[in-house]
């Protein structure tokens, strides 16, 4: 099997998209194709939920890593792609082959980054480079700035800034891409549960008679955005809305957003919300 196809006199890699939840891994697989990769999807087992039913697409096992890259190879594959929002599973549950469980020993006692990155590494060994999930959604980020809802007052902007301070805190220790603020107080931080379910837990922490809670999301400082590109879409923007949260603000340039902007800008605006682009 060859390793590479031709188009337009330019020799493309073979692409593998390892898919997890949500629908950007087909988005990201379907402007890959758009800008001639020739792509197959490998949709991760009791994770990936989207159609993938116009690629070629196989189903693989979160703990099979042996068997992932043979996949990987069988199909002639140099380069891959790993999009998607993954929960990771127990240990009992990940069922790790004997590859899996040497690169779960190098990670054992740190966070969801370091895995990603020996992960990356045994791409490389093999020879499978890792390309970042934004070279195939360049439109896909926040420019900086008020982009929906009324401008921010002036205590907001500094629950922002706060929001700013603490995620550039706990960056470096692999924790959150999220915090919630309102008057000062942090009302919750993303961990494990992941945004949506951080989202969820501020509903009743939130006081509805004080200035708009603000929902912050940017990247952790020592994130590698080729592994683990942060993403925010209309789900996560509602789940926001409906838990309380009157300001969304966003690094611009950095998070990738999972839905057009101007979907996103049209929830904000119909129901009042604001949205900022951050400047780094």
């Amino acid at each position: 099997m060859g390793f590479a196809t031709r188009r337009n006199g330019r020799v493309m890699s073979k692409l593998a998209v390892i898919a997890g939840q949500g629908e950007l891994p087909a988005h990201v697989a379907q402007n890959a194709v758009n800008m001639g990769h020739d792509v197959v999807l490998l949709a991760i087992n009791g994770q990936a939920d989207a159609d993938f039913s116009v690629f070629a697409c196989e189903t693989i096992q979160l703990g099979s890593m042996g068997k992932t890259l043979k996949q990987i190879k069988a199909h002639g594959c140099t380069q891959v792609v790993m999009v998607g929002k993954v929960l990771r599973p127990s240990m009992t549950a990940l069922k790790p082959d004997a590859t899996a469980l040497k690169l779960l020993g190098k990670v054992i006692t740190r966070g969801d980054d370091s895995l990603l990155r020996v992960i990356s590494d045994f791409f490389a060994a093999n020879g499978i480079e890792t390309l970042s999930p934004d070279i195939f959604m360049p439109d896909r980020f926040l420019s900086s700035g008020v982009l929906a809802g009324p401008p921010p007052a002036d205590d907001v902007m500094t629950d922002i800034t706060l929001g700013k301070a603490v995620l550039g805190a706990l960056g470096g220790l692999d924790v959150g891409q999220g915090v919630v603020v309102q008057t000062g107080r942090v009302i919750a931080i993303e961990a494990a549960e992941g945004t949506n379910a951080m989202l969820r837990r501020c509903a009743a922490l939130i006081d509805p008679d004080a200035s708009p809670a603000v929902f912050v999301k940017m990247p952790k400082t020592t994130q590698d955005r080729k592994l683990d590109v942060p993403t925010i879409g209309i789900t996560t923007i509602k789940t926001a809305l409906d838990n309380g949260i009157g300001v969304i603000a966003v690094q611009a340039g950095a998070v990738l957003l999972a839905d057009p902007i101007d979907a996103i800008k049209e929830i904000c605006n119909a129901r009042g919300a604001t949205l900022v682009g951050l400047a780094e």
